[in-house]
């Protein structure tokens, strides 16, 4: 529970982006020492982290007319009671790399299963979105 409450009041509270920047960050980094035996620098780990803020400020910065809470996508299943499937996959960056993902949400938005993947040796996008809904 006090997890709970911690990532609830980290996400929502004044600092939420370089809360959830810092959180991400230091997963990624986690699994970088872990899976590839390479660690990243503070310096390194500090730059990701704040170009990340930075983006979220961007992404999410109220016009005059919005507030905060109007600007974040919300849940919306149109009262359809229903389970949705929402898929993507993608390629970026240099050399490519490529995957897909996705997540299953329940009528009210709930989370109920997700899953992820990478496609060795692919530089194709066709390929990934089709994977995914596969």
């Amino acid at each position: 529970m006090i997890d709970h409450v911690w990532l609830k009041d980290g996400l929502t509270g004044p600092h939420c982006f370089l809360f959830a920047a810092s959180l991400w960050w230091s997963w990624r980094h986690r699994n970088n020492m872990y899976f590839n035996n390479e660690t990243w620098s503070s310096r390194h780990l500090s730059f990701n982290i704040q170009s990340m803020v930075e983006n979220f400020i961007v992404c999410f910065k109220p016009t005059s007319n919005d507030t905060l809470d109007s600007i974040f996508i919300r849940w919306n299943n149109n009262n359809f009671s229903s389970v949705i499937l929402n898929v993507d996959g993608s390629c970026l960056g240099s050399p490519i790399r490529a995957g897909f993902s996705g997540v299953l949400r329940n009528y009210a938005g709930f989370y109920l299963s997700g899953f992820s993947g990478y496609i060795h040796n692919s530089s194709d996008i066709l390929q990934a979105e089709l994977l995914v809904i596969y």
